[in-house]
């Protein structure tokens, strides 16, 4: 039986081209709650993007895996599990910023903020439908305070050159590349997912997850029942064991409706 589902927001709650959440979309979230299934959130996002930009239109969750699961929150917003990236990795990153001068997101517990704006940057969140970070001129900043996740904005450089870098990390690329999410090794949507399991006392297999990005993939093949949105690229929707609709054509409610057959009795 589901008892927990955890959705990505961007190409999976919301569309990138569009404001708000959809009324299907809300239908869904209904549907399981109603069933007394508990919703979670599992991003890449930081907390201040998705309150500050309203990223859920005023949707309410169970708790979120933030960071691509460098922290995870109950749903009162108290930490439930923290992975900050090593130091050292934050200090490599910091001289590879240097000589190479791609754009570089920091993104602390509280806040966040880059190094400059670059083109690349500008198009990349423009994507996404999301303002650019403040821009922080002393970047060093990181080394005082702890660092969950890190992004560097570059046309030229491959996840390969980061990862090579990095050892003590893990490197994600965005949809179409260009972009990259740096997390701690190890880490990632399926490990918040745990801690998050860990602190509900749920199984793998009481679990679903949904998402439509190259980061949702370990927790699409981690679930009990991982479903890829229709609009996801290939291996994501090879990792799923149920593939529905995109988003445009409400393929989250039809995700939902599927799941259904694993819920309980109405709460």
């Amino acid at each position: 039986m589901i008892k927990a589902i955890f959705f990505d927001i961007d190409g999976t709650l919301r569309d990138f081209t569009e404001k708000g959440i959809r009324p299907k979309t809300r239908q869904a979230i209904s549907l399981a709650k109603n069933h007394g299934v508990r919703c979670f959130i599992a991003t890449g996002r930081h907390l201040l993007e998705i309150q500050e930009e309203n990223l859920l239109d005023g949707l309410v969750f169970d708790g979120y895996v933030l960071l691509n699961g460098s922290l995870c929150l109950d749903a009162g917003l108290f930490p439930l599990y923290e992975n900050p990236i090593p130091a050292s990795q934050v200090k490599t990153i910091l001289t590879l910023q240097k000589e190479l001068g791609f754009a570089l997101l920091f993104m602390e517990k509280s806040s966040l903020y880059v190094s400059h704006i670059t083109s690349q940057l500008e198009k990349l969140q423009a994507q996404i439908g999301t303002a650019i970070p403040p821009v922080e001129p002393h970047m060093e900043r990181g080394l005082l305070h702890p660092i969950y996740q890190m992004s560097p904005f570059s046309e030229n450089l491959p996840a390969e050159f980061f990862a090579a870098r990095l050892p003590l990390c893990d490197v994600t690329s965005w949809h179409d590349g260009g972009a990259f999410d740096i997390t701690p090794k190890g880490g990632g949507k399926r490990l918040g997912i745990q801690k998050i399991m860990e602190h509900y006392g749920y199984s793998q297999n009481e679990i679903a997850a949904v998402g439509d990005g190259y980061n949702d993939i370990p927790m699409i093949r981690y679930a009990g029942i991982g479903i890829a949105m229709g609009n996801g690229n290939d291996q994501v929707k090879a990792a799923a064991d149920f593939v529905t609709g995109p988003i445009g054509e409400d393929g989250l409610l039809h995700a939902v409706e599927y799941l259904s057959r694993f819920f309980g009795s109405p709460a």
